[in-house]
């Protein structure tokens, strides 16, 4: 009973894994096009300059669907955590999570919003943490339209 058990867990384990793995890979969801507001099927108003005049590490196109998406995001992410480290680190102390990750990325981006502790510097890097997170996830996770 306990074999099969673990072998039913680990088939499971790698079902997920898998699934997980192939939506993350997506190439349609990663950088394909230029984002240019009301061009063919662009979706948003993404101020781009607005995230370039924070850093070139956070240039945005957009992905086969039209969403906006940093071109890298992964030197996005890193440089994000770089820059941004009072903000990260006012949301994980005010809302009690962990370090900022792949796996919980998206917390922070909802409760970058909500921050009413620390200074307005550290709440106003908070509210960037969050905007930075609306386009990361386009990355990483099919929008419905």
């Amino acid at each position: 009973m306990k074999k099969i058990v673990i072998i039913v867990s680990v088939v499971i384990f790698i079902i997920i894994g898998f699934i997980v793995i192939k939506e993350v890979s997506n190439p349609n969801l990663k950088y394909s096009q230029e984002y240019v507001v009301g061009k063919s099927n662009i979706k948003g108003n993404v101020d781009i300059e607005f995230f370039i005049s924070k850093s070139e590490d956070f240039a945005i196109g957009a992905n086969k669907y039209g969403y906006a998406v940093f071109k890298n995001p992964s030197k996005a992410f890193k440089q994000l955590k770089k820059e941004y480290s009072k903000g990260i680190e006012i949301i994980q102390k005010e809302f009690n999570l962990e370090n900022l990750s792949q796996s919980n990325y998206k917390l922070y981006g909802t409760y970058g919003w909500q921050v009413n502790t620390g200074t307005e510097e550290e709440q106003n890097e908070a509210r960037f943490v969050s905007s930075f997170m609306d386009i990361y996830e386009n990355s990483f996770s099919k929008r419905v339209s």
